[in-house]
């Protein structure tokens, strides 16, 4: 098992390289939907880009809440 204070750390990473990608999403999301209709899984990827961000943030907040709930 992992440590607290690891858990919290890959955490912290996780939303904000979530919110990294909704600040910038300007930059990185017309080259992931340039790159992805090339590939027959790619189109079912391209469905996914778009809430990337919002699932990185969701997955860091839930491992947040799962170090720190009450025992």
């Amino acid at each position: 098992m992992m440590p607290d204070a690891a858990k919290s750390l890959v955490a912290a990473a996780l939303v904000l390289s979530g919110l990294y990608l909704v600040v910038f999403g300007n930059s990185w999301a017309p080259t992931a939907f340039e790159l992805l209709p090339d590939t027959e899984p790619g189109y079912w990827l391209e469905l996914i880009v778009p809430f990337l961000p919002v699932a990185l943030i969701g997955f860091g907040a839930a491992l947040f809440v799962s170090t720190h709930r009450c025992k």
